[in-house]
Formats: C-alpha cells, sequence, structure tokens
C-alpha cells in the first residue's frame, strides 16, 4: 500500500453499506480484497474487519489501511470459526446494507454501487447478488449458472448457490443471531442456511451484471470441509481445541455431532494417578477415537503429537473429549516432549502416518517407542514407505501387530526380524466398551420371516445386488456418505426392492439399532494363498474398523468362504463360532434360514464381544509398555 495514500472523506457516522470481512491465515490474500473495496465507484461504507486469531503476520497487513477511518478491525484471541465471527461482524455494523467481501476474495469497481441501486429501486427484495466469476474461468449469476435466477428456493435445496462476496442484504432483517456457529452446525453451505432464512423474508433480485470473483485456492474453508478435506484436517487448519464441539454436518463425508457423542466423555481427572504412565500418542487414531480414554480411566496421563497432514476420514488431535495434552508439531517439538518426559512413546496407526512416526523415533526423545501398525503393508510398498516401515518395525522397541496373520505375514518378509517377545496382538482401532449396551431389538425377520442383513461400511464385492436379491436377502446399508460414495450400486439395489438406505448410526446406537438384523457383511472377496502367508494379500490380512461395531450389536459375519487359505477375519470368526460362510448367494440365504444355528452363533457373538472392545485390553497394553521400559531400562 502507498504510503501517501489519503481516505476519501466521506461521513463514518451512518454509513450505507456495512462490509463484513472475516479473515483467518490470508494475510497473503487481504491486500488484494482491500484494494478492491477502496476502488469502488460507491464510497459510503464501512469495512468491519474480524480476524478470526490469525496466526500469520495478517494484523501487520492491515495496520497501513487503518489511516482510513471506515475501517473498523475486530482481533480474535483464537479462531471461533465464520458463523460466530460473522455474527460478531454484524452486531457492530451500522449501515442500513450488509455487504461480505471475504479477505481472500475481489469486488470489481461497480459491485457495491450496482447491488445498493437494486436494493433501492426494488423495496421488496431482501437480498441482491451480483454475478460472479469461480475457479479461476467459470462465472455466471450464482454458482449453478443462469436458470437459477428468479428460482433461488428451489436451486438452495440442491446445493451451494450463491458465495458471500455477491451478496448483499438489508440490514433490518436481522433480528437475532444470524449465521449458526459452529456448535450448532458446519458445514460447507453454511452460506446457503442462512440465504433460506432471507428467503422467508422475502426475495432475492440480481442485479444483471458480473461484479465480484470468488477465489479459488487450496485454504478456503469448504476445501477444508470436503474431501479430501474433513474434520481432523479442519480441526487442525482452525486450531480448534479441546472441550469444543462441533456439529460437523458436510454434504459430502462422514457427519458427526460431536457434543451428542462425546459430551459424555467430558470428565476431567488428575493425572497421572500414582502408578500411572505418561504416554505419548504420536501420529493418529483412525476411527474409534475414543477408546483411548480407557487409558485415563485407568490413570494414565495422554500428551499428544500430531500427524501434521491427515487425511479427512482420520482423527487427530486436538480432540474434543478427554485430557489429552497437545504438544504442537513446530520448531522445538523436540525439547517440549523432552521437557514432558514421557514413560512411553505409543506411535499408530495406519501408513499415513509411518514416515511422520520414523521423524519422531529418529529424534531420539528419550523415551522407548511401541509401534502400533494397522493398515497396510502393501500400500507402503506402492507409496515408496515400505524402507522407512521396514526401519520403524525394526528399530522401535516394542511392535504391536493386528493379528497373529499379520505378525506372521512381517516376520516372514524380515526374515525372523522381530523378537516375539517385544510384540503384541491387538486390533488397532476397537470401540470403547462404553457403546456395548444391552439394548437389545427384536429381529425383523421375527416379524416378516425375510432375511435382514446389515452393511455399514464400503459394500466391496457386494455385486451384482441383483444377485443377492434374486436370493431374498435385504441389506439394510448404512451411512449417507457410503450412499453417495456407490451411486450407481446403490440405485440398482434400490431397484430390487431389497436395498434400504438409512443414516449413519451413531455409536451409542449401535445395539439398539443394528441388532435387529440377523447378520452382517464386511468385504467380499476371494483368496488365493492356499495356507502360505507369503502368498496373501491386503484382504487377507485385513481386520476392517466395522468388526467391532457389528461385535458391539451381537451380530454374526457373513464372510465368503475360503477354506485352504489364511485369512484373518476367517480364523477369527471360527475362533469365536460367529461365521456364516458362504459361496453363492443362494447357499448363502440357505444359512440365513436356518434360525436355529444363526441363534446358537447371535448368542456366541453377545457372549464373546467384550473381546472386541479396547477396554478389554488396556491392562494387558500398559503390562506390555511396562515389560518394554523395562527391557530399556
Amino acid at each position: 500500500m502507498s504510503s501517501t495514500f489519503s481516505p476519501p472523506r466521506v461521513s463514518t457516522e451512518t454509513p450505507r453499506v456495512s462490509v463484513l470481512m472475516p479473515t483467518f491465515k490470508q494475510a497473503a490474500f487481504i491486500r488484494r480484497a482491500l484494494e478492491s473495496l477502496r476502488a469502488q465507484t460507491f464510497q459510503d461504507w464501512e469495512l468491519v474487519i474480524v480476524d478470526d486469531g490469525s496466526p500469520d503476520d495478517t494484523p501487520a497487513v492491515i495496520e497501513p489501511y487503518l489511516a482510513d477511518p471506515r475501517l473498523r478491525p475486530i482481533r480474535l484471541p483464537k479462531n471461533v470459526g465464520l458463523g460466530a465471527a460473522l455474527n460478531l461482524a454484524t452486531a457492530q455494523a451500522r449501515g442500513r446494507y450488509l455487504a461480505y467481501l471475504p479477505s481472500d476474495d475481489v469486488y470489481y469497481p461497480d459491485h457495491l454501487a450496482r447491488l445498493v441501486d437494486l436494493l433501492d429501486s426494488q423495496p421488496d427484495a431482501v437480498l441482491a447478488y451480483s454475478g460472479l466469476r469461480w475457479e479461476y474461468h467459470k462465472y455466471g449469476p450464482t454458482l449453478q449458472g443462469e436458470t437459477t435466477v428468479g428460482r433461488e428456493a428451489e436451486a438452495l435445496a440442491q446445493g451451494k448457490l450463491l458465495a458471500l462476496v455477491q451478496v448483499m442484504h438489508r440490514a433490518d432483517t436481522v433480528q437475532e443471531p444470524l449465521w449458526p456457529t459452529r456448535a450448532e452446525l458446519e458445514t460447507d453451505r453454511l452460506e446457503g442456511v442462512v440465504w433460506e432464512k432471507l428467503l422467508v423474508k422475502g426475495r432475492f433480485a440480481y442485479t444483471g451484471a458480473l461484479t465480484c470473483e470468488w477465489v479459488d485456492h487450496a485454504q478456503q474453508r469448504s476445501k477444508q470441509i470436503l474431501p479430501p478435506g474433513g474434520l481432523a484436517v479442519y480441526r487442525q487448519h482452525y486450531g480448534v481445541g479441546r472441550d469444543e464441539y462441533l456439529n460437523w454436518q458436510p454434504t459430502r463425508g462422514a457427519q458427526v455431532d460431536e457434543r451428542a457423542r462425546y459430551g459424555r466423555f467430558a470428565e476431567r481427572r488428575e493425572l497421572p494417578a500414582p502408578g500411572g504412565l505418561k504416554i505419548l500418542l504420536v501420529g493418529e487414531l483412525g476411527f474409534n477415537p475414543e477408546r483411548i480414554l480407557a487409558f485415563e480411566e485407568a490413570g494414565h496421563k495422554l500428551y499428544g503429537l500430531w500427524l501434521p497432514q491427515p487425511e479427512g476420514w482420520d482423527t487427530t488431535g486436538p480432540l474434543p473429549f478427554g485430557n489429552v495434552e497437545d504438544i504442537p508439531f513446530a520448531p522445538g517439538w523436540a525439547d517440549r516432549v523432552r521437557a514432558v518426559q514421557p514413560d512411553i512413546v505409543y506411535a499408530l496407526l495406519n501408513w499415513q502416518a509411518v514416515k511422520f512416526i520414523d521423524e519422531v523415533l529418529s529424534a531420539g526423545l528419550g523415551a522407548p517407542v511401541v509401534f502400533h501398525f494397522k493398515e497396510g503393508p502393501f500400500i507402503c510398498q506402492t507409496q515408496g514407505l515400505w524402507p522407512t516401515l521396514v526401519r520403524l518395525l525394526t528399530r522401535s522397541q516394542g511392535q504391536i501387530f493386528i493379528s497373529p496373520e499379520n505378525f506372521e505375514w512381517f516376520q516372514l518378509a524380515l526374515d525372523g526380524q522381530l523378537d516375539p517377545r517385544r510384540t503384541m496382538i491387538l486390533d488397532g482401532d476397537l470401540p470403547k466398551l462404553d457403546w456395548f449396551t444391552d439394548e437389545w431389538a427384536p429381529k425383523l425377520s421375527r416379524q416378516d420371516g425375510e432375511i435382514h442383513t446389515v452393511c455399514t461400511g464400503r459394500p466391496l464385492g457386494l455385486d451384482p445386488f441383483e444377485a443377492i436379491a434374486a436370493a431374498g436377502i435385504h441389506v439394510h446399508f448404512y451411512g449417507s456418505h457410503f450412499h453417495a460414495m456407490f451411486p450407481n450400486w446403490t440405485r440398482n439395489g434400490l431397484a430390487t426392492g431389497y436395498m434400504h438406505l438409512h443414516p449413519t448410526v451413531e455409536p451409542d446406537e449401535w445395539v439398539r439399532e443394528l441388532s435387529q438384523y440377523d447378520a452382517a457383511w464386511f468385504h467380499v472377496f476371494s483368496s488365493y494363498n492356499g495356507g502360505d502367508l507369503r502368498r496373501a494379500h491386503w484382504d487377507d490380512l485385513n481386520l476392517p474398523a466395522r468388526l467391532g461395531t457389528y461385535a458391539c450389536a451381537g451380530l454374526p459375519w457373513i464372510l465368503k468362504a475360503n477354506s485352504g487359505s489364511r485369512v484373518a477375519m476367517q480364523e477369527l470368526a471360527r475362533q469365536y463360532d460367529v461365521g456364516v460362510f458362504y459361496r453363492e448367494y443362494s447357499d448363502l440365504a440357505a444359512h440365513l434360514r436356518d434360525r436355529a444355528r444363526l441363534d446358537r452363533m447371535t448368542l456366541n457373538m453377545q457372549a464373546a464381544r467384550r473381546m472386541f472392545a479396547f477396554d478389554t485390553y488396556v491392562d494387558e497394553l500398559v503390562q506390555f509398555f511396562k515389560q518394554i521400559l523395562a527391557d530399556a531400562r
């Protein structure tokens, strides 16, 4: 910005337009946005800037612009989210009209003038919007194109319609906090929720001119929310802290109301208790993250050093439950870990964390490392991580494998380099025991005489569905995001009348909702290892995360018969006698109609289900840690 800039002489007492600018970590963009506002032909505006806890040099970038008395800055000590930031800006606004200029977007010079003229000339319009450019080269009246003009209510129901930057509305329509906070609702269509509120108050009007730009870039909020972003990505990007619950409702991907799921785990504890360990969690938690609270319940203190760039479906800290003390992975992280003096480093879980765990192991933190690896060795090979994985397995002081088959596979691959005395067998992301209630539901099959099965994850191998339907097997498919992932399969299944779609089932509903079915589907595949694990593929070794969900609900497992091969799921099912093995869908239907046999397997699963809860193994796991500690000393 030029040092010779002098602001125009305009009234700042009651500006016609209040422009609201939320900003977070966008110091590189904000000058362009501010320049575009200063260049407006309409100059009777004020700008309410809410710096939502930016950790970059945003305050220094903004400071020279404050010579203009129309700029009213608000700086928050920590990020509160877009909805809360806009509510704060709205409460401070003095203008007759409210416009929005996110700090990464751009106005063209006639933008405000056209919107003001439209609202002035059409008093029955509650909101005016301009055309906009987006994704570098796309443009039009709305993000859905031209055909939505005049039918905004219908178009809003179909998805994202109007970006913040293109909108101006009357301030007197706001009689309550307009924007949902992220505890109330966090979604990529937050704007749409608000536009729907305003449509109730009056119609929308289009200026007929393209006068702004919705800038497409990697740090956009929507890209933190939608896949490949996700809840863990969002939490890390915005620094969402401990005990802050989000009602996470993206239009694509897994959804969760964190308060409803985790609110019961809010208890504060003084840790470690006498005799308790200080455990540093390194990496990521995958599914069922609340399982780690079993450590705290046993008196152990947890710290978290988290994978910096997690997958959208994954779980890293800060966690919305428990007492985990996070150590930021930033310059000086190793010194901060050493100051904590953890007793043990518990490194986990999947291939995405392998490189990060190796960096931590190489730092020489002074505490033994126990490496718990779930998925998967073949991906490490294709991703160029096999040498790193081998180094972790051979240099860590203890290793945990998810099944005997996994341990044996690695022992073969490493030609016996692993010390069995320093290994343990434990599945990687078992659920917490709290969800294992006794709220059993009556079986649907008892009511209508039909076969009712359930699938709560990806329906891998359940194809063609017409053959399943022809065998008279109903499949209840849970999870809206899974429905979207497999649209053709789902559409074909619905056409048969034997597929039934359900929303995601939350852990506290697993028993009550899922126990009404006869049996549950895992991945369907054929094994060809012939009993030799050297020939195994990942399906042979894998224990899918839904395993604990099904066990919790007392459901027998539907598995393809792979006699003569070593298959981890097959061995578990045989161990507890809970497997419904089949070769063709017709013989599967026959097995599922054998009510006496199915009842026995259901009782077997109900009796064994605590073996699939993480809490069951915490004492054994801690003893393993102590053994590794003793060996290290």
